[in-house]
Formats: structure tokens, C-alpha cells, sequence
């Protein structure tokens, strides 16, 4: 991968988003979109940009890349820049936009913060990178936060000490949450609300956290049912628990007992928003098990949008 940086045709031009403003505006369901494929295997972008059309006339009001569901791993560096332009020209300022770096050297990392803000995300995710130690992986950050005057979101797992020193870093004001319920807690006692602390999981392990001040998580059903996961963040804003609960039952636990990238991508052509292909060597679902996702979601009482 070459940390060069690249001429921007057609860049945004706007003043960023202030940290402190990308930490106020994340609440709610974030839309963490899935990359899509045609059956050449290309990226489908009409794809990416049909599911943030349909989460935000719902009300969705995040959009974020993120490695893993991105699938960074099968992607070119271009095809990541590319999904990023598509992501912020497609919200069309409706709604905060997060782009998201991979698991790169600092180099790469770099060049793509700025990328990202020149063509006007409002904020870029920032994953720890798995080798080297605590101090070149601080030293890591802080190069990213010294590209860029956008807010930082860190991303991956670390230790409190290691966090108590990226606190230092003024325009980190937020981290994606993977850990356990102790770890979590405890950062919610360390950060005293310094940073956005939001789910990178289901609603159930987002429930979880809102005695605490939890705001936002990520949402898959935004993909493609965004009315169920705004329904069930208007339950939150009541403090409507139970029925927030009865969402969860209801929808999250017989998905998740079927999820896979296979049966995710299955789910954005049944409704009509993308295709079923993924990049080999991973096989998209077949016509019968296509007829299998129909069922499932009649079961739900989720259909197409005619």
C-alpha cells in the first residue's frame, strides 16, 4: 500500500466539522455500511449509496466506514478513498459522516485523514494498528490527529494507560466500544465524558451502557429495515426500556442467530438496496437460500418497500 498522496478532483470545500461538534452530533443508530459488490465483483456503489438513501429519509443521521464490515482486506486503497467520497457526496451533509482507516502504518494512515478531509467527512476512525508497541503506536495517533483538523474516533482494543494517554490528544473525542461490560465501565469512570463512548455491537450490548450516558451504536438493521432501529432509538429517547427490549426479542436475536456476510449482503438484495455477491473465495448465497431469507423476513413481518 503507498502512503502517497493523490490530486483531489472535485474536493469539498467547507470548513470541517469542529471535534466538539462531531461529539455532540453522534447519537443515534449509525448506519456502519456494509461494502457491497455487483456479480463482476466489483464494488457496488449504487449499492452503498441506495442503503445511506433509504436509512436517511428514515431519520438515520450517521454513516460511517469501518475495517472490518468495509471489509478493508479485499479492497484496493483507491476502492476505500473511492467508498469514502461516495459515503460523504451521498449523505450530502443530512447527517455526520465517519471515515475509517486500516489496519495500516502510520503512513497510509496519514495520507488518508487527509484525504478524508479534503473531500469533507466529519470525522475518521482511527484503528490501532496491531504491531508495535505503546509508544509507536501513541506516536501513531498523534501523527494522524497533527494530518487533519477533524475529531478522532479511536478504534481497538488497548489498555487504560493507553488510553489515559490518548486523552491528552485534544481532538480524539470519541472510541468505538468492542470490550467487555467491566473494561467499558471503566472507561465511562476514566473519561469523566471527555470522549462519545458508542456501541460497535448490537442493541442488547448498547442497552447496556445507557445508565452511563451511552448515546449511539451500530445499527445493521439501518441497512436495511432503518425503520426498526429508529424505532427502537425513539423507545431510548423515552426511556421506554421495555419496549426498546421488545425490539430486541423481536428482531435482533433471530437475526443474529443467522448473521454472516453472506446472509448480510442476502438481506440488502431482498430488499432491494444492493446485490448478494461477495469477492471470492466467499460465495454469496445461492437462489434457494435466497428463497430461505424471503421466509425469514415474512417471519419477521419485514417485507420490501413496494
Amino acid at each position: 500500500m503507498s502512503a502517497r498522496s493523490s490530486p483531489v478532483a472535485g474536493a469539498v470545500a467547507k470548513n470541517p466539522m469542529s471535534p466538539e461538534e462531531f461529539k455532540r452530533q453522534l447519537k443515534g443508530p449509525i448506519l456502519s455500511i456494509p461494502t457491497t459488490y455487483a456479480a463482476d465483483f466489483r464494488v457496488d456503489y449504487d449499492g452503498i449509496r441506495h442503503m445511506i438513501n433509504h436509512a436517511a429519509k428514515a431519520g438515520v443521521r450517521v454513516f460511517a466506514l469501518t475495517n472490518g464490515n468495509n471489509q478493508y482486506d479485499r479492497l484496493t486503497y483507491d476502492e476505500i478513498k473511492q467508498l469514502t467520497r461516495v459515503m460523504v457526496e451521498t449523505v450530502a451533509g443530512r447527517g455526520v459522516t465517519i471515515a475509517a482507516t486500516g489496519p495500516w502504518w502510520t503512513g497510509p494512515a496519514v495520507d488518508y485523514a487527509r484525504y478524508a478531509e479534503s473531500v469533507g467527512a466529519d470525522a475518521v476512525q482511527v484503528l490501532t494498528p496491531a504491531a508495535g508497541d505503546d509508544e509507536g503506536k501513541f506516536e501513531h495517533y498523534k501523527a494522524v490527529a497533527a494530518a487533519t483538523r477533524l475529531g478522532l474516533v479511536v478504534h481497538g482494543p488497548a489498555n487504560l494507560p493507553f488510553m489515559k494517554r490518548l486523552a491528552a490528544i485534544d481532538s480524539i473525542v470519541a472510541i468505538k466500544a468492542e470490550f467487555t461490560v467491566d473494561y467499558t465501565v471503566a472507561l465511562y469512570q476514566f473519561l469523566e465524558g471527555r470522549w462519545n463512548i458508542f456501541q460497535g455491537g448490537q442493541k442488547s450490548q448498547f442497552l447496556a451502557y445507557v445508565p452511563y450516558g451511552m448515546q449511539a451504536y451500530y445499527s445493521t438493521f439501518s441497512t436495511f429495515a432503518p425503520e426498526v432501529a429508529m424505532n427502537f432509538w425513539s423507545a431510548v429517547q423515552s426511556n421506554d426500556l421495555k419496549k426498546a427490549g421488545e425490539v430486541v426479542l423481536k428482531y435482533d436475536v433471530p437475526f443474529f442467530q443467522k448473521w454472516s456476510h453472506p446472509f448480510w449482503r442476502a438481506t440488502l438484495e431482498h430488499f432491494g438496496l444492493a446485490s448478494r455477491y461477495l469477492r471470492p473465495p466467499e460465495r454469496g448465497f445461492t437462489d434457494v437460500q435466497m428463497a430461505e431469507v424471503k421466509s425469514f423476513y415474512e417471519g419477521l413481518g419485514l417485507n420490501p418497500k413496494s
